[in-house]
């Protein structure tokens, strides 16, 4: 099977979030997190629940659990080989939060109309 690139979405000003999100945790975790997305690339075909759950329509989350926290980060596959990472989170109840929910789509929409109107470029 293809495996697909993961990338980082970026905001009109150079931001990225999801990003920015996990450079913020200590070595070992943020390891653990880009570890995870790693392998997510290469075996996103065959992963289901626990590691990853779809959550919307076009929008999935890829779960990383600690002692202390759950860590989700929420992706879109987009473009036949790529993997948009949009947004991270600490999930601390059982459900993830709408308004993270919201960001995510977002951003993804927001990619998606700069993709086409050629303002991004894979």
């Amino acid at each position: 099977m293809i495996e697909k690139k993961a990338i980082y979405y970026q905001d009109i000003r150079g931001n990225k979030p999801a990003k920015n999100f996990i450079k913020s945790f200590e070595a070992k975790t943020k390891g653990k997190i880009l570890a995870r997305i790693e392998y997510l690339e290469k075996h996103w075909h065959e992963l289901r629940r626990p590691l990853v759950d779809q959550i919307d329509r076009n929008l999935y989350e890829l779960r990383v659990r600690f002692s202390h926290n759950n860590v989700r980060i929420l992706y879109a596959y987009m473009f036949k080989n790529y993997i948009v990472i949009l947004h991270g989170l600490q999930k601390k109840a059982d459900r993830i939060p709408e308004n993270d929910r919201l960001k995510a789509k977002k951003r993804m929409i927001d990619f998606q109309i700069r993709y086409n109107e050629g303002k991004i470029r894979l």
